[in-house]
């Protein structure tokens, strides 16, 4: 019966039906079926690898990513007082924005979204971020990496800005970057000084995945 309940929490999101997954959430946090907190995420997680998978070969779209990414959310958002008091370990901190001069965030929200289902502890900074906004939460949250978002060239200097500031207030070698969005490319990651690009949400977050394991 619990791996009954783990598979419809899976395929409910792999189905995108939202009511299938959130009932399944729902029964689990009730404790109607004997299945741990622990075993509902890794459950959701398996989902969203298979999620990723079918967005970066073609067979799902944007509009498939992004509903999925949302109802994951939803998910999460009802496992997540469990997890607290499970005093589950975070998987590491990230700080993300979208860099200053920029207003988009689908992008931004949607590996939110993905790298909290993987357990990590996402602080949002938001759209349109100064420069010094991303030095602060580096000093405060101390992350173990930071998220760049730029979907206009107009604005992808931002990135270099940032990346130049860590160095001179010498956080640079206490945090790795992360880049991604419409704009921007591998080339240009590494020559903005960029730890990585993601090309998409899945991406980062195997990336940073590989960075909190090192």
């Amino acid at each position: 019966m619990a791996n009954g309940i783990l598979e419809q929490l899976k395929n409910g999101l792999l189905e995108l039906d939202r009511d299938s997954t959130v009932e399944a959430a729902n029964s689990i946090i009730r404790g109607d079926i004997s299945v741990s907190v622990k075993e509902a995420v890794d459950a959701v997680s398996d989902a969203l690898q298979i999620v990723g998978k079918r967005f970066q070969d073609g067979d799902w779209f944007l509009a498939e990513l992004v509903y999925s990414g949302e109802i994951a959310k939803e998910v999460m958002n009802l496992l997540s007082p469990l997890l607290e008091a499970g005093a589950t370990e975070s998987a590491g901190t990230v700080a993300v924005g979208t860099v200053a001069g920029d207003l988009h965030d689908l992008g931004k929200n949607i590996f939110i979204n993905y790298a909290k289902s993987a357990g990590f502890n996402m602080i949002d900074l938001g759209i349109d971020v100064p420069t010094q906004k991303f030095i602060d939460a580096v000093r405060e949250h101390k992350p173990l990496a930071l998220g760049m978002s730029c979907l206009l060239t107009s604005t992808d200097p931002e990135i270099g800005k940032v990346i130049e500031e860590l160095g001179r207030q010498n956080l640079r070698d206490k945090v790795k970057v992360i880049i991604g969005g419409a704009a921007l490319t591998e080339q240009f990651a590494q020559a903005a000084g960029a730890d990585a690009f993601a090309p998409d949400a899945v991406t980062g977050t195997d990336i940073i995945k590989q960075w909190s394991v090192a």
